[in-house]
């Protein structure tokens, strides 16, 4: 054809292979069954170690579900191009090594027969800055936890909910309070209160599954998402966390500063139509520890006025 002499086949594979943007072929089980060199040199990869690595290698980890609700939406929708710079958030990668970049996608949805796979190509937008790497670090984490923060939790729960309520899938929510955080502050200082901030959320982040989505939600308390999880079994996690806290503590010149845990707990109901009257209710459920004595776990009642 027009006179090549090697096939268009061929030479659309030279084409890929030689692209300075990174291409990624993924089968329906979001895996790797292609990536050109870019893809390596981007990503930090040999050939070897990049096929059949899953999408999440490539996200970080705070990252995750929000990335797996969005290629639900893609996978059942009749797009098949979508650019990511119409996204309203920055999108950022994660290379072999952890470090995290900003990038720029466009994920593709050829018709192909039998099953479907997915193309993605990425290129790397270069941070060149101590600003960028900085505004790279804030962009979705609390700065004293290194957990998400409010803004990103909310951005990823609303999208739960809506698949949630599209797929007739359960999840839950809840909130927790760190309960002596502000007698902690008075009697040691706000040093020790970060501290005491910080201790919480590693219990949280290492008794959470990998799935769970944890992020500090204001002042003494954290915010859960359980997604595709029925209320007891966000009752079982939870009363696990109260009794870790309550066992645990941390030292502070040599004294031992203890801070039990209150947590209120609500299972998402699709009667509901916000998000912010679900978290309203989880809120409400944790006022009733507290009023208790806090150290401990309400589950809310939807049937109860």
């Amino acid at each position: 054809m027009f006179g090549l002499g090697s096939s268009v086949e061929e030479i659309s594979k030279q084409i890929l292979i030689l692209h300075e943007d990174a291409v990624l072929v993924f089968d329906h089980s979001m895996r790797v069954v292609f990536a050109n060199h870019a893809a390596e040199s981007i990503f930090g990869y040999t050939q070897k170690q990049i096929v059949d690595l899953p999408l999440n290698a490539f996200i970080p980890d705070r990252f995750h579900m929000q990335h797996g609700v969005f290629v639900d939406e893609f996978a059942h929708s009749d797009i098949r191009v979508k650019h990511m710079a119409e996204r309203t958030r920055k999108i950022i990668g994660k290379r072999s090594d952890g470090s995290e970049f900003y990038a720029t996608i466009t994920i593709m949805r050829p018709p192909v027969s039998g099953k479907p796979c997915y193309v993605a190509i990425v290129r790397d937008q270069k941070i060149s800055t101590d600003s960028d790497r900085e505004m790279l670090r804030i962009a979705a984490t609390d700065p004293l936890t290194g957990v998400m923060n409010k803004e990103e939790f909310a951005s990823i729960a609303e999208k739960e909910a809506l698949r949630s309520k599209r797929y007739s899938r359960p999840f839950s929510v809840a909130i927790i309070h760190i309960d002596a955080l502000e007698k902690i502050n008075e009697e040691h200082g706000y040093n020790v209160g970060d501290r005491a901030l910080q201790w919480i959320g590693k219990i949280c982040s290492n008794t959470l599954r990998n799935v769970d989505i944890l992020a500090r939600w204001s002042g003494p308390t954290f915010a859960v998402l359980f997604p595709e999880t029925p209320l007891d079994g966000a009752e079982v996690i939870t009363r696990r966390l109260v009794k870790l806290a309550a066992e645990g503590g941390f030292k502070h010149q040599e004294m031992d500063i203890k801070s039990t845990i209150s947590i209120g707990v609500v299972g998402y109901d699709d009667r509901k139509t916000l998000l912010e009257e679900a978290m309203q209710n989880a809120a409400t459920a944790l006022q009733i520890v507290i009023k208790n004595g806090g150290n401990g776990v309400h589950i809310f009642d939807h049937d109860t006025p």
